[in-house]
């Protein structure tokens, strides 16, 4: 069987090399999709790094943004769309993640993972202006390089940060086509 390079395959080449990476670094994750169908029983979620599943305690004060921020966009069962890719919680290296964590509020950043330059679409835009938890933007530039040769760049800010860069951008744009 061979493949066609399709943007589902650069999509899921994207999210493997981010959970990789998370993974070396000291961080887990957890979708979207898994969180919006959590129970939430005592704030817990299940966060994955590797082979490891770890139970995380949210803080109180995060669980309503987390909750929002998870619902799907196009309100779809079937085939639900979320607004970004995961929840990460820094947890750094051990050889075993035992009973319940207790997430600390700055070891918590949404992730959106982007290959290629693609910018933000408008249900992201629209997401920026609620999130109090920063969000860390992962760029993949050539996704289908050889592994050795895969170069990620991140930047974490945010939602308001984010959204004052989308303004300059767009300052500049305006100012260059007045220019022109």
């Amino acid at each position: 069987m061979s493949l066609e390079i399709t943007k589902s395959l650069k999509g899921a080449l994207g999210e493997l090399y981010y959970k990789e990476g998370s993974d070396q670094k000291g961080w887990a994750y957890i979708s979207l999709e898994n969180i919006h169908n959590s129970d939430f029983k005592d704030n817990v979620l299940v966060f994955k790094k590797g082979f490891h599943r770890i139970k995380i305690k949210i803080h109180d004060n995060l669980i309503r943004e987390i909750k929002e921020i998870s619902k799907p966009t196009n309100d779809s069962k079937e085939n639900p769309s979320f607004v970004f890719d995961y929840l990460a919680c820094k947890v750094s290296q051990r050889e075993r993640y035992d009973g319940v964590l207790v997430a600390n509020p700055t070891a918590l950043c949404w992730v959106e993972v982007k290959t290629g330059r693609s910018g933000f679409s408008d249900n992201q835009v629209d997401a920026l202006e609620k999130i109090k938890i920063p969000l860390a933007l992962f760029y993949i530039q050539d996704v289908l390089a050889p592994p050795r040769k895969i170069e990620i760049e991140w930047d974490t800010r945010t939602g308001d940060e984010w959204l004052d860069e989308l303004d300059d951008k767009r300052d500049q744009a305006e100012s260059d086509d007045d220019f022109l």
